[in-house]
């Protein structure tokens, strides 16, 4: 496939769970909005070395590597009960091989504002309070 890219979806706890509630394999989804997408199952670029782990990964051209993310969240919305509200996003991150042949595109999809426990919360910042004898030298 001419200029092509590699797309590996990874979907949060929430999305995994929303699509198998619905009933929904999000790859045929994909396959009946986009026909001419490939799919094959590969190792993990990104798995340590020796890792026998596979992954579903699809096969497109940069055009339509660019559009699976308005794709995509179009689903998830669609699929989502009219009694919740959710919102989706797409986190992408994009790697090329040294020499440039290769393009590969990870698409994280999760919901809008949810908690992600693998990222620190900012820390609090406190203002320091004075000793109460320090305050009334200050007014």
């Amino acid at each position: 496939m001419e200029d092509s890219t590699i797309v590996i979806l990874e979907l949060s706890e929430e999305a995994q769970q929303l699509l198998e509630d619905q009933g929904i394999d999000l790859y045929e989804e994909l396959q009946q909005e986009v026909p001419n997408l490939r799919m094959r199952l590969q190792a993990d670029p990104a798995a340590p070395v020796g890792s026998r782990d596979l992954t579903t990964v699809l096969l497109v051209t940069a055009a339509v590597a660019g559009s699976l993310t308005p794709l995509l969240i179009r689903l998830m919305n669609q699929i989502t009960p009219p009694n919740r509200e959710e919102t989706w996003e797409i986190e992408e991150t994009v790697t090329r091989s040294p020499d440039g042949t290769e393009t590969i595109m990870r698409k994280t999809i999760v919901r809008k504002g949810e908690q992600r426990p693998w990222i620190a919360p900012p820390p609090s910042v406190s203002m320091p309070t004075l000793p109460a004898s320090e305050e009334e030298k200050t007014q």
